[in-house]
């Protein structure tokens, strides 16, 4: 669950309330997800994603982060978590054309329900 919180405002200002990809800052929850982004190791050292839904959920939205800024490259193929090394090419290829599979699976599905909603708003008489 993505959570709105306020910045601290300088000079009078008014607060600025952004989405962080983490659950509330200090729970329990976003402790153990940071524990275990830290023993995130390299192909040979996978870390298997946790049993606990609530910390897989926090761990998941922290690599989405690392991944989003550039801060760091984590991927997961199927057997953990890990850390792509000089010679991982290969997975890192195979990891985007998931990654972009997806991505034009999601855009394909967005754009028929689009277009099938506008189909039966006109069917209703109204405009989208």
């Amino acid at each position: 669950m993505m959570t709105k919180n306020k910045k601290k405002s300088t000079s009078g200002e008014a607060p600025i309330l952004r989405q962080d990809y983490d659950t509330t800052p200090g729970s329990k929850t976003q402790w153990l997800a940071e524990i275990l982004l830290d023993f995130i190791g390299d192909r040979e050292h996978p870390l298997k994603r946790p049993k606990n839904p609530s910390v897989d959920r926090a761990l998941r939205k922290l690599i989405e982060l690392k991944n989003i800024t550039g801060e760091d490259i984590i991927i997961n193929l199927g057997d953990g978590y890990f850390r792509p090394g000089p010679h991982d090419g290969p997975a890192v290829r195979e990891y985007l054309a998931k990654e972009r599979e997806r991505a034009r699976t999601i855009t394909i599905k967005a754009n028929t329900i689009e277009a099938t909603y506008k189909g039966r708003y006109q069917l209703w008489g109204l405009e989208f």
